[in-house]
């Protein structure tokens, strides 16, 4: 029975076989007819012969692409049906079909790419996923409608995208949206497929989970734009390398979503907040939700002002990241952002004017001034679209003028050309006068020409006073430049140096622990012989330590065990030789001294008012700078106000006092505040610190009276913060 039935399928399948050749059969039969050349006759009969061995699907695909290409070349015929029979084991049979097909359009053209095209062959797609395959074949198509370069371009670099996405469902979606594209440009989808292998090259600087998840929200953004916006996806697509560059994985993520969201707007709206987002990211990634905030309050006003917003964005972030410190420009970022988003909702190109002048304005103003500028602008330009646009950008005088007078106190930018010709005049010395907010790290090495004052000086409620304080503040710094701050390698700064290193050296900390035992060695056996003057002499000079090479000060401070305290003490000591030398070179400086010295001691906090962190600095302060300690500072320390009165008389009164003399009044300041309260010096410069990191714009000595003074207006700064400013810019750790 078994054997019957068997016979059975066997006939069936053979009549099958029978019943679907016959018209095939037919149909080649007549196209042989139609050849004139009886060899050509014969080698199609050949070739046909061969495809005998093929599956029914196959050899009847083969055929009629056969027959097919023979109605535009008979020889690309030929050169198909030699091809098929090995082109079939790596093609399904509809694939097989479409590959006839592109050799049939290739051969309208020009014959002798299509011969070319067969005689490739298809053995590279073998490498190629199954399910992959028939979407070369699709966008191919679509793309020999419109290009057949282009297509054939896209046909040849199939299997070098397979070899550089080994993920089978990744590669499909790939040529879909490759597929999606060509249905509105050839060459875009095929600038698509071009791009894929530099992006996967992009995502290696990622771990294989990460760049799998990076990778396929990739693949999702560039189909929604294939979908929404037709070839900007591939502008996109090729983008993305560049805006992925240096992200974390989070960062990149959250770019592919943001950018997203924004196709609702349009392709070109989108692209752009791509580009644009992936260089605020690397610059300042904490302000970027804000900043995509502020984009979508813009967009209501429509594309054209949303795209100039976006590509004003990373000049922005990269201006405040370059001319301030990281904690500062994240704030200033963000206020300003808020600030731009006020403006925004009224009118988007003055908020665009305003975002743009921000940093500008910021190198000569404080951001309270600003925001308060910027909100003045609302009210009173709240009629005219033009002046209010006008305004923002700081075209006319008026907005120039209620920039820099809309809060108390003097703005630098107003008379900085008039103290550089001051300083001049009294120094003899040509110096160029810069805000602090522009105190780059480039700029911290002390080039002799240029001299750092703070934007805004708001201590008194009279211009012509606080101008006279902005004279003080430029003769400190050029007195800087002139008594030699920073001077380098001097004999006075290596001995300095060395003394220094030597007390502070381990093996001399342990000699000085010695010290605090019963003065005897309770362990005769662990003892150890003493050295003779001369071997001690010989093995000091071997352990001396010597100034390194083009060093300044920072090099001796950073000697120092707790370097933030040794940084705090040397800077208002250095401030108080600074005001002695200048006191004795320039007579007619002194009206001025005297006065910011009167105006310093009337509001100083009482002592007993202090927290005891901070007495000894207020002690030190006084002594220094305001003509010594006030009566209540004497009352209750007067010990400490001795100690450091010798030593002030001792290192910074002198005529020639150097900064080398400076920095051993530090060392004897240092281990006067450590013997003092060692635990509480060491909390209160570490507090200094920490308050330096996270806010560049107040000054590492904290003004102690802030607290006491609570109807001083915000805007002002103590006066002793003015002058440390140039202290609290040294870099964290130097």
């Amino acid at each position: 029975m078994s054997k019957d039935k068997n016979q059975f399928d066997a006939e069936a399948s053979e009549s099958e076989e029978t019943s679907v050749g016959e018209p095939l059969e037919g149909e080649f039969r007549e196209r042989l007819r139609s050849v004139k050349s009886v060899t050509e006759r014969r080698t199609l009969a050949g070739l046909a012969r061969q495809l005998g061995s093929l599956p029914v699907d196959a050899a009847r695909a083969a055929l009629e692409g056969s027959a097919s290409i023979a109605g535009v070349s008979l020889r690309a015929s030929i050169e198909f049906l030699r091809a098929a029979p090995d082109a079939a084991r790596v093609l399904e049979a509809a694939e097989l079909r479409a590959w006839g097909e592109m050799g049939r359009r290739l051969a309208m053209g020009d014959v002798e790419t299509a011969v070319s095209f067969f005689l490739a062959g298809v053995d590279e797609l073998k490498d190629v996923p199954q399910e992959a395959r028939p979407l070369i074949f699709q966008v191919c198509s679509r793309q020999m409608t419109l290009s057949s370069s282009v297509a054939l371009e896209t046909f040849k670099l199939a299997p070098a995208f397979a070899a550089h996405i080994r993920d089978a469902e990744s590669l499909r979606s790939i040529f879909e949206v490759a597929a999606e594209i060509s249905k509105r440009s050839a060459r875009h989808s095929a600038d698509f497929l071009k791009a894929t292998p530099r992006l996967t090259r992009r995502l290696r600087d990622f771990n294989t989970e990460d760049a799998t998840r990076i990778f396929r929200a990739a693949i999702a953004l560039a189909a929604a734009f294939a979908a929404r916006a037709g070839g900007i996806a591939a502008d996109a697509w090729t983008a993305l390398p560049t805006a992925l560059a240096r992200q974390t994985t989070e960062n990149a993520l959250r770019l592919l979503r943001r950018t997203s969201d924004f196709l609702e707007r349009g392709g070109g709206a989108a692209l752009h907040a791509l580009v644009a987002g992936g260089e605020v990211l690397r610059t300042l990634p904490e302000a970027f939700d804000e900043w995509i905030d502020l984009l979508w309050v813009v967009a209501e006003h429509g594309n054209a002002s949303l795209i100039a917003f976006v590509r004003a964005g990373p000049s922005f972030f990269q201006t405040l990241t370059n001319e301030t410190e990281r904690a500062r420009a994240i704030e200033l970022a963000r206020r300003i952002i808020s600030l731009s988003r006020e403006v925004a909702r009224v009118d988007a190109e003055s908020a665009l004017a305003c975002f743009r002048s921000s940093t500008q304005a910021l190198r000569a103003v404080s951001i309270e001034q600003f925001e308060q500028w910027a909100r003045d602008g609302l009210k009173a330009e709240r009629s005219d679209q033009r002046a209010r646009r006008s305004y923002y950008a700081l075209e006319t005088r008026r907005s120039n003028d209620a920039l820099h007078t809309n809060a108390l106190g003097l703005a630098l930018e107003k008379i900085q050309h008039l103290l550089s010709l001051y300083i001049e005049a009294l120094t003899g010395r040509a110096v160029e006068i810069e805000p602090l907010t522009a105190f780059t790290d480039e700029a911290r090495i002390n080039d002799g020409r240029t001299i750092h004052l703070p934007a805004q000086v708001a201590e008194f409620n009279d211009e012509q006073q606080n101008f006279r304080l902005y004279k003080v503040l430029a003769a400190h710094a050029a007195g800087q430049i002139e008594f030699g701050t920073h001077e380098r390698d001097t004999s006075d700064l290596r001995a300095a140096y060395s003394s220094i290193a030597e007390l502070y050296a381990e093996e001399n900390l342990d000699a000085r622990d010695a010290f605090a035992l019963d003065g005897y060695i309770n362990e005769i056996e662990k003892g150890e012989r003493a050295l003779s003057p001369e071997d001690e002499a010989e093995l000091a000079a071997k352990t001396r330590r010597t100034l390194p090479t083009d060093s300044d000060y920072r090099a001796v401070l950073a000697l120092f065990p707790q370097r933030g305290l040794a940084y705090r003490i040397f800077g208002t000591l250095e401030n108080g030789r600074i005001d002695r030398r200048l006191r004795r070179a320039y007579r007619g400086l002194a009206r001025d001294l005297d006065l910011t010295r009167e105006h310093l001691r009337e509001n100083r906090p009482h002592i007993i008012d202090l927290p005891v962190t901070l007495v000894p600095f207020e002690l030190l302060f006084q002594i220094t700078l305001c003509g010594g300690a006030l009566l209540d500072a004497r009352q209750f320390y007067s010990q400490i106000v001795s100690e450091l009165e010798t030593i002030v008389a001792e290192y910074l009164t002198g005529s020639q006092a150097s900064v080398a003399d400076t920095l051993m009044a530090t060392s004897r300041v240092y281990s006067l505040f450590q013997s003092i309260a060692p635990d509480q010096s060491q909390q209160q410069a570490e507090t200094t610190e920490e308050e330096a990191e996270t806010d560049n714009s107040d000054s590492a000595f904290e003004s102690p009276d802030a607290e006491s003074t609570p109807d001083r207006k915000s805007q002002q700064q103590d006066a002793r913060e003015l002058f440390n400013a140039w202290n609290s810019m040294e870099p964290e750790g130097e």
